[in-house]
């Protein structure tokens, strides 16, 4: 039972920030940025042109996962659509679970 309050208790301490919702958006945006480059460096782990064509939208997310016994995971990213004229600006996604 002890086990079961420090994890609860250790996910709302994470889930506590000092950084503004702006910022962690901007560190997201920044971050997704940073992928799509990296990717686009290595022509063999390229993204093919083809995918990016037919794709209607784009998520990135980076997740972070912990556990031994039973494992908590959470994350946040952006996701951009495709619209007749280009892509939508960036909006903020986020994704969490518990795991036995």
């Amino acid at each position: 039972m002890n086990a079961i309050k420090f994890m609860l208790a250790a996910i709302l301490f994470a889930g506590c920030s000092t950084v503004s919702p702006r910022d962690a958006m901007q560190q997201d945006i920044d971050q997704a940025v940073a992928i799509i480059e990296r990717f686009e460096a290595i022509p063999e782990s390229a993204i093919p042109p083809a995918v990016m064509r037919a794709a209607r939208g784009v998520a990135i997310l980076t997740v972070t996962k912990a556990g031994f016994i039973g494992s908590v995971r959470g994350g946040t990213g952006v996701v951009v659509q495709r619209l007749d004229k280009g892509w939508s600006g960036p909006s903020a996604i986020g994704t969490g679970g518990l795991g036995v």
